[in-house]
């Protein structure tokens, strides 16, 4: 597939492709949702020994042009960073993927279930999450200060579904967040740079913890901050866990390095990316059969190729990592592929990953 590169007409096909589904994403909106449409992305694909991306901007906007290397916060897609270092610390023999989630977590001690570290990385481990609550939606929507870790929990709790059932849970990765910094033995940050950062040369990655930390990252407008500039009102602390921030060269550059013996041993890497199914609505996007293993978000339909990866979300930017191990054309190559819009629509973001794969297939 590397040949690609060395080929203009089937670049200009994939370019011309990208470009479709992003001038659509305005036309498909309505007049009164126009202004929250993409306007611009960023395509990065990465097989081993090469890489390519691209800046794209709706027809008509030349002007806001993105550079190839803009950077962006990956908001869930640090969700699967933090399971690749738990993880790694699993590999050295640190943690327990199958142990107690107790033994690191006090917090958990008096659970009538007991939940496993493997139960937490896979949204299985019985714990609520604050996406459907008015008072975070407020405050976000005011600009305001993030909560502290002990805030999201006091309102948040740890009662939730029955363990063992699919949950998609910030505050499970809350504590995962907390069972990393404790195992590792590192700061926040400090852990993701050395279990992640540094061993896939994700050079442009860093973990912003306040509002100076955002500027010159890539964002849209977002409905939540009318006119004003995301960076200028959103406060990073309001993903409980943290959030990294990238370039969608190095997005893609991770989920592919979670393939390679030499970062993550085979039977781990297996493991994250045996998804369980998770029955849930995916009503316009690219999935059949949806699954969710340790961290990662995985499409169980093997006519669909198995990607898996993740998707993230927040105000004014949407981002689609997703690796290819064969996608039906194996002699290619695995590949990956990461997407950056400047939208809040999870669907275009990953149609164009898929366009991408297709394209190069």
């Amino acid at each position: 597939m590397a040949d690609a590169l060395d080929d203009p007409a089937r670049m200009a096909f994939l370019i011309d492709g990208l470009q479709q589904l992003l001038n659509e994403s305005a036309a498909s909106t309505g007049a009164a949702e126009v202004g929250r449409a993409a306007t611009v992305a960023v395509v990065s694909v990465q097989q081993d020994g090469w890489s390519w991306s691209v800046g794209l901007t709706r027809r008509g906007m030349a002007d806001a042009r993105p550079a190839p290397d803009a950077r962006g916060l990956v908001y869930s897609l640090t969700k699967s960073l933090m399971a690749a270092a738990v993880l790694r610390l699993a590999a050295r023999g640190m943690v327990d993927p199958d142990g107690p989630a107790a033994f690191w977590l006090p917090e958990l001690a008096d659970r009538d279930e007991a939940v496993t570290v493997a139960n937490l990385l896979e949204h299985r481990a019985g714990l609520p999450d604050y996406g459907g609550r008015a008072d975070y939606h407020q405050a976000v929507a005011a600009g305001d200060p993030s909560w502290s870790e002990e805030e999201f929990l006091a309102r948040c709790g740890l009662s939730g579904p029955p363990v063992g059932s699919f949950a998609y849970s910030n505050i499970g990765y809350l504590l995962v967040r907390r069972l990393l910094v404790r195992a590792s033995g590192l700061p926040f940050a400090l852990a993701l740079r050395e279990e992640v950062f540094a061993p896939l040369g994700l050079t442009s990655a860093n973990v912003p913890v306040d509002r100076a930390d955002l500027a010159g990252l890539l964002f849209g407008s977002s409905p939540l901050y009318g006119g004003a500039a995301v960076a200028d009102r959103y406060h990073p602390g309001w993903v409980a866990h943290g959030v990294a921030a990238m370039t969608a060269r190095d997005a893609a550059r991770f989920v592919h390095g979670l393939s390679d013996p030499a970062y993550l041993p085979a039977a781990l890497a297996q493991r994250m990316r045996c998804g369980a199914p998770v029955n849930a609505p995916m009503g316009g996007r690219p999935w059949v059969e949806p699954g969710y293993g340790l961290g990662l978000m995985v499409e169980r339909d093997p006519a669909r190729g198995g990607f898996w990866g993740h998707t993230g979300g927040g105000p004014g930017l949407t981002v689609a990592a997703y690796h290819c191990p064969g996608g039906g054309a194996p002699e290619a190559g695995p590949l990956s592929v990461a997407v950056f819009t400047d939208s809040e629509d999870p669907a275009l973001a990953e149609w164009m990953a898929v366009e991408a794969v297709q394209s190069l297939r």
